[in-house]
Formats: C-alpha cells, structure tokens, sequence
C-alpha cells in the first residue's frame, strides 16, 4: 500500500474480469459492458467520435480486454420490447456474432417456437438499429478538451462521479453488505484489519466528520491497455467502486463503474521533456474534472441508500494501478534508482531493505510535508516533479 496523506495507492496488476468492449465491425458501433450496465455508442454519436475513429475496428480487437466472467443481464434490457429481444441482442454483442449468423438464431427461433408473433426482431440488423436509439442516461459520457499538444486536441470522455455512485447505491439488497461506520476488529483481544471499515485510514477519518454524518469510501482504478496485437491502439480506462461494500460483494461487476477514459497523448518524442510534462499535467487536469464532485461535496451530499436519505462524506481511499501509474498519480520520479523511490515514504534507496530501521527513521510522505516542500521549490529534494498534485486539494 503506498500513501500520501489521505489517499493511499495500492500497487498491483488489475485484470478487470468484470469489464467489457465491444466493438462491432458490421455497423461501426461500439459496446461497453459493465457488469448489469451497458452503452452502445453508434458511429453517429459525436461524444466518442474521436475516441472511435482512434480505434481500428474489428472483430477481435477486444478479444480478452476486459471482458467480463459472465453474461450480465443488462440495464439497458428495460428498453427492450421484451426479455427474449433483450437476450438474443446480448448474446449477439457478447459473442460479437455477425448479423447473418444473428439472422440464423432468428430464423430457428420462429421455426421451432410455435408462436404466432415472435418476440425477436425481423432482423440483427433492426435490432442494432434498436440498440443505437436507446437511452440510457446514467451511461451518457461527456466530452471535455483538455489539453492541445502539437496541433492535436485531446479530450476526456467521462461520466459524472455522484451518478456513478448512485447507479451502485440503486442495486436492490445492497444495504446488507454495505458498511456504514468504523468497526474496532479483534483475534483474540489484538486490533486486527479485516473490511476497510476496520482500517486507520477510516477510523481518522470518521472522527473527522460531522454528528451522524457517514464516510463513503470511493476507490479508484485505472491502467492503459493495448486493444490489438502489435500494441500500436490503447485506451486508458478509469474506474471507480465504493470500498463501503464487503470485500466479496465488491467483486462483483455490478458495483463497479466506468468513470471515463483519459487521454493518451501521441508523439515522436516522448522521451523529450516537453512531452513528459504535458502528460502528467494532462493526467492531473483529468483527474481534477473527474473528481471535482469531492470538492464540491466537501461539506456532505445526501444520498440515497434502500429508500434511506444519508448524508455522506466522500473521500478517496485507495487508488489501484500499477508501479509506473501510481508514480504518476503521486508524481514521484518513475525510476526506481532515484534517491527517494518509494511513494509512501521517505527512506532512501539504499535502506529500502533494511528491516532494522526504527519508525523514526521512516519519514512517510503527506499532503503537507510535500506541498510544502513543493512551494519552497524543494521538490528535488524529495524526488517529486516539478508540478502541483491535484489531490493535494482533496480532503
């Protein structure tokens, strides 16, 4: 676990087995599935055109990406004239089938159902055009120009943080694995760490908070992926879930989200260092639009949870990545020979594996010690760059 200050980083490969994109060559729309949630983004609508047009579309371009365990019954399928129309488009997207195969199913389907209307479509290729007109608000992603570098604009394409948290507070039964306040966890008489509830972080946390006011724990995150063999296509995904919920229920792919997909910036230098500073400034503006909602809702947001009106506190947690992304959320140097590699603390290279080092001998890294560091023009001297961290604005 690596921390500065409140947030903490969490260093590991992410496989999100829970996660699925699909793109479909036949009539250029693109499918993202999350878990009981899904969007289809047609070629006409201009919110994900450039990110579209980025993205060689065909059949296997996603294969293994993100592609979830199971098929989710989706939000979208309360659009649906019906079930069986909802099912066969979910199967015709999860298995990326063409449309003469699509046509096929139907056509077997009426044979041998013996019904006298059929609840399917006439064809796949009316029932993508179905799909493509569906609306589903809680999935509608916004475009925001961030930055222009070497004549190109870059976008975020991202949804709004509060209602990615309210799609996961709706799910039905979600209060029963859903923590509320700090847990004093013991074996046998010994503070012991179980669920985050359990933790120090939340335990300071809470006391920081108003009377009867609850923490809402949000954990973040991300990894740039490749989306074709030869490595030459990536998108670069955020998520978000809540860490209120019970390890085992926070697994599940229902209560993770899709925050956005941050952009990735394309040179023929990116060794230069023009290049290496505008993508991390264009990292931490992101960040800022992405999680303006906690500042904003500094002071508390009502929310609801089984029909039950709480105020809430958000605050971030954790954030999940992998070494070179957590360095850059943190923005310590990425090399792992520089003088103060670790992002939790100040211990020097050379004592990193050195056991008998006493607490006083490792300084950690907070918002304070390096924001202060920072505007005295020190920041070398504790191996972060050059640039203001957006969370050290984050309570």
């Amino acid at each position: 676990m690596l921390s500065e200050g409140d947030q903490s980083v969490l260093v590991s490969e992410v496989s999100e087995g829970d996660q699925s994109m699909l793109i479909s060559e036949g009539d250029q729309s693109m499918l993202i599935s999350e878990g009981d949630q899904s969007m289809l983004i047609s070629e006409g609508d201009q919110s994900l055109s450039d990110l579209i047009s980025e993205i060689s579309l065909n059949e296997d371009i996603f294969e293994n990406i993100l592609e979830p365990e199971a098929i989710a019954e989706s939000e979208a399928n309360v659009y649906y004239p019906n079930e069986a129309y909802a099912d066969l488009m979910t199967l015709i997207t999860k298995y990326k089938l063409s449309n003469a195969t699509g046509n096929a199913i139907i056509k077997f389907f009426n044979k041998h159902a013996n019904l006298s209307t059929s609840p399917l479509p006439k064809s796949i290729e009316i029932g993508r055009k179905y799909m493509d007109n569906i609306n589903l608000p809680n999935l509608t992603f916004d475009k925001t120009h961030v930055v222009t570098y070497k004549n190109n604009n870059y976008y975020l394409h991202h949804r709004s943080l509060i209602k990615c948290i309210k799609s996961i507070l709706s799910i039905p039964g979600l209060s029963q694995h859903f923590t509320l306040s700090f847990e004093n966890f013991e074996v046998d008489g010994e503070r012991a760490y179980s669920e985050q509830n359990t933790g120090i972080w939340w335990e300071e946390t809470e006391k920081s908070l108003p009377f009867n006011c609850k923490l809402l724990s949000i954990i973040l995150y991300s990894d740039a992926t490749n989306v074709d063999t030869l490595g030459k296509s990536n998108l670069h995904p955020i998520y978000m879930t809540i860490g209120n919920i019970k390890t085992w229920r926070r697994n599940k792919p229902d209560v993770k989200q899709l925050l956005g997909f941050l952009p990735i910036l394309k040179s023929d230098e990116k060794n230069s260092e023009k290049f290496k500073i505008t993508a991390r400034e264009v990292f931490h503006k992101s960040l800022e639009i992405l999680l303006e909602p906690i500042l904003e809702f500094r002071k508390g947001i009502e929310l609801t949870l089984e029909n039950e009106l709480i105020r809430f506190y958000p605050r971030i947690s954790v954030i999940i990545s992998d070494w070179p992304e957590a360095a850059t959320y943190c923005l310590t140097y990425k090399s792992t020979m520089s003088n103060f590699p670790c992002h939790f603390c100040l211990v020097t290279r050379n004592n990193l594996a050195n056991i008998n080092l006493t607490t006083n001998e490792m300084k950690l890294r907070t918002h304070k010690n390096m924001s202060s560091l920072f505007e005295q023009n020190l920041e070398k001297s504790v191996c972060i760059e050059s640039l203001y961290n957006y969370f050290w604005n984050l309570p």
